[in-house]
This record gives C-alpha cells, structure tokens and sequence, in this order.
C-alpha cells in the first residue's frame, strides 16, 4: 500500500520513529522524530494530508532535527 508520511504515523499507532526513504534520494534515510512538534498522539485535520503539518526528522538517524520536505506526496516507503 502506497502512503504518505502522515499515514504511515497513523499506521505506526500514531508515534513517530520510524524510518523512511524517499524515491529521489540515493541512499539516504531518515528517522521521522515529529509531525506538528508530537512524536506521539493523532494528528489534527482530515486524513490523508492533515492540513500539511510540519514533519521533522534525523537524516540517517545522527545530527539535528530537519523539516522533511513534502511529506504529504507518496514518493517515500516504509523502511523499518
């Protein structure tokens, strides 16, 4: 099933933590650490964008908090 990194927090009993690739990155992964300042808890708005809400992340798990760019298109997976 193809989601968007909204729907895939919602899958995960909405918590953060997971990890994803995107289809335009080489190699890299991140970590989705939050999505509207919670790394737990349901998402205002209405499924399946949320009002674009904020997603921050560790690129490959290490340094600081990015904002992932457009986490509401479906060109990122499920990796772990």
């Amino acid at each position: 099933m193809v989601e968007n990194i909204y729907q895939m927090y919602v899958a995960n009993g909405n918590k953060a933590g997971f990890w994803v690739k995107r289809d335009s990155w080489s190699s890299q992964t991140a970590l989705i650490t939050s999505i509207d300042g919670m790394s737990e808890g349901q998402l205002n708005g209405v499924a399946p964008y949320f009002g674009n809400l904020k997603v921050k992340g560790l690129m490959n798990g290490v340094g600081r908090e990015i904002e992932i760019s457009c986490p509401g298109t479906f060109g990122y997976t499920k990796i772990r």
